[in-house]
């Protein structure tokens, strides 16, 4: 699913969610979170609990200061949600290009220009595949970064990616997984668990507890593998 999040008046962002319908709608799923209280801004932890892949932020409005929420959101480390900047003119180019802004918009923005920056941004991450893992649900191709995966487990027919936003369920047989997984940040550690190895907290015979809290249990045949694979990762001589 497609994250968005949006800070400007209620008006405009409602607005810009009946574009971005329209733009989306048959393209993928997409999640909607707008921001016009800036009691609401003041209390988000960038970040901890900020993951959106897109936000668009008015930097012309009022109630609160778009560029400051840009360089928030810059230095809480986060550098994959990608900003898209509103304004009713070019006062704040320079800015944009230190925030390292994914597009600088002049408003009113017209439905083509909104849909051309889509496009740039689909273009843009397709090309890039090898950084997220894809499936499919109720025929609608998905996507979460794998580098925000804990770990894949299965249960008859279905599979569960666990990462950072939560848990997406597919259909999905797990060695078709890991056929899409690089062996050198993926382990195999059960029959139906495949584990990100650099978010292992602990790992014992009886299993491995996660960095999320989790735990995960390993096949005591896979124990010695997993074991030597983590070693490594940690750069440790047994």
């Amino acid at each position: 699913m497609l994250k968005i999040a949006v800070f400007d008046t209620e008006d405009n962002a409602d607005q810009l969610e009946e574009v971005l319908i329209r733009l989306l709608f048959d393209r993928c799923e997409f999640g909607y979170e707008v921001y016009t209280d800036p009691r609401q801004v003041a209390q988000i932890d960038f970040a901890q609990d900020f993951h959106f892949d897109i936000v668009f932020i008015e930097v012309d409005a009022e109630i609160f200061p778009g560029i400051e929420i840009a360089r928030r959101i810059r230095e809480s480390g986060n550098v994959h949600t990608e900003i898209i900047i509103l304004s009713a003119d070019d006062s704040y180019v320079l800015y944009g290009y230190k925030l390292r802004v994914f597009d600088y918009l002049i408003k009113p923005a017209p439905i083509r220009t909104l849909s051309e920056t889509i496009d740039r941004y689909f273009a843009y991450y397709e090309a890039d595949t090898d950084k997220f893992f894809t499936y499919k649900v109720s025929g609608n191709v998905q996507r979460v970064r794998l580098d925000d995966i804990y770990y894949f487990m299965s249960s008859g027919r279905k599979c569960s990616a666990i990462h950072k936003d939560g848990d997406s369920e597919f259909y999905a047989k797990l060695d078709e997984v890991e056929t899409q997984l690089d062996a050198e940040d993926f382990i195999r550690v059960h029959q139906s668990y495949i584990v990100h190895v650099k978010y292992i907290k602990t790992l014992t015979k009886e299993g491995i507890t996660m960095q999320n809290g989790l735990f995960v249990p390993i096949s005591q045949r896979r124990y010695s593998s997993v074991k030597a694979k983590f070693m490594q990762y940690l750069n440790i001589e047994e």
